[in-house]
């Protein structure tokens, strides 16, 4: 009995600590976030502040949408679906460091391949689906050559990134974003005058290419990992990648819902698709503040806990951790929603940008807000669905998402114009939440 005793005592007692190990990691890591961050956030004030809004905005919003289109499916879902199967390779004494490298190599060729089809699709398909006028598709073909690139880089960042969580390295992973932020804005600065909107080109692109020397530099100075490259697809990697397919096919159809928002957008008249970005940055700042440090370092510890202690400890977690986030969602939301008109026009109202626009602004970021809850809590369902390696879940999610996207957005845009769009996305978190909560629920997976 003595001996039980003490035994319930010390696994209570590392419980402790590992929870205390989690919240430290939680709000360091968004504490570094936040830094990494916010330094990219200011980017687009920037550029509101010099360029305005205008037809030549609306094109660089456009094809930058595009291109984070495309770099954000496979960016996001590699930075998240490595870290289960880096924390199920350390449980195994397996080389991580063999992996990641033939992940950089396998996906180099293919991703290059698509920097290169993607000005010649942009160039056939536009014409047909939007409503820019000849100058405008000429200049939007030449910003998509200069900019695709960014594609390339950011997948290979994500590979970084989520080697670095992980091995819960989270600072390092945390601060890298303000390394590409900094060079952007210098750049932007220097060449704006010379260069043009391409002067946000060039600058979003040479930041991603040193945020991932930075990232490369930290691994060989740490040595926590022997990164070996490699072009042969090993059986881990396939893996990785049947795994990472469904993921894959959900976010293109997540993906595809800012860009046929920009499109139906696009129909409004200019300024508008400036309009919708300038919104929907400000409304990523709320969001990522919030989950850059707790999704990253949740999915890491949990993903070790997962193979240590079974589903049942997930389900506990998962329902701890949606619960704190929702309250936490809503001690922040309340008053953004009260002060959104002034911080609205605090960021944006300076420089160039001009003052009868901030009105419209100020509603699309409302509409945004709403969802804004649902949103974060149906985050913590994702994490929880890449653990358990339930992709099709989050397949399955997206593409009901994006039909129903074009729907609302049908149906609310004759409303409501461009806030409609937004006031869509926010309806949409509702029903997402609905849905990966249940679906995490009744799946079943053994390790």
């Amino acid at each position: 009995m003595n001996i039980f005793i003490i035994s319930s005592k010390w696994t209570n007692h590392l419980k402790s600590i590992s929870q205390r190990k989690l919240v430290n990691d939680v709000i360091f890591t968004t504490i570094y976030n936040v830094i990494g961050k916010s330094i990219g956030f200011m980017i687009p004030l920037v550029i509101a502040g010099l360029f305005g809004i205008s037809a030549r905005t609306d094109s660089f919003f456009f094809v930058y949408g595009m291109i984070l289109f495309l770099s954000g499916i496979f960016a996001s879902v590699i930075e998240y679906i490595i870290v289960p199967y880096i924390a199920e390779a350390k449980s195994k004494n397996e080389d991580v460091g063999k992996l990641v490298g033939n992940f950089l190599g396998v996906t180099c060729w293919s991703f290059i391949a698509v920097c290169v089809v993607f000005p010649l699709v942009i160039k056939i398909v536009l014409p047909i689906i939007t409503n820019f006028n000849a100058n405008e598709l000429k200049l939007i073909y030449k910003l998509s050559v200069f900019i695709s690139p960014i594609f390339v880089f950011s997948v290979w960042n994500s590979i970084l990134t989520g080697t670095f969580n992980a091995y819960k390295k989270f600072v390092y992973s945390a601060l890298a974003p303000g390394v590409r932020g900094i060079v952007n804005l210098v750049i932007i600065f220097l060449f704006k005058d010379m260069l043009g909107v391409f002067a946000i080109a060039l600058g979003y692109v040479t930041g991603e290419v040193l945020r991932f020397g930075f990232l490369l530099s930290i691994i060989y100075r740490l040595d926590f990992l022997k990164l070996r490259l490699s072009f042969h697809s090993a059986k881990r990697l396939r893996e990785i990648i049947k795994t990472g397919f469904y993921q894959v096919i959900g976010m293109i159809a997540v993906g595809l819902m800012p860009i046929v928002d920009k499109t139906m957008v696009s129909w409004l008249g200019d300024g508008s698709i400036s309009i919708l970005h300038y919104a929907d940055r400000l409304y990523m700042v709320f969001v990522t503040f919030l989950t850059g440090g707790l999704m990253i370092t949740i999915l890491s510890h949990w993903s070790e806990n997962y193979y240590k202690s079974g589903r049942l400890k997930l389900n506990e977690d998962v329902k701890k951790a949606a619960k704190i986030t929702g309250l936490i969602a809503m001690l922040i939301i309340v008053p953004i929603i009260f002060l959104n008109q002034p911080v609205v026009s605090f960021l944006l109202g300076w420089g160039v940008f001009p003052q009868a626009k901030l009105s419209e602004v100020n509603l699309v970021m409302l509409c945004y807000l709403l969802g804004f809850i649902p949103n974060m809590i149906g985050l913590i369902f994702v994490q929880a669905h890449l653990i358990l390696k339930n992709t099709k879940a989050l397949m399955k999610c997206g593409l009901y998402l994006s039909v129903l996207n074009i729907l609302f957005n049908l149906i609310l845009v004759q409303y409501f114009g461009v806030a409609g769009i937004a006031l869509s996305t926010a309806v949409l978190n509702f029903f997402s939440l609905a849905y990966l909560n249940r679906a995490f629920y009744q799946f079943k997976y053994r390790i």
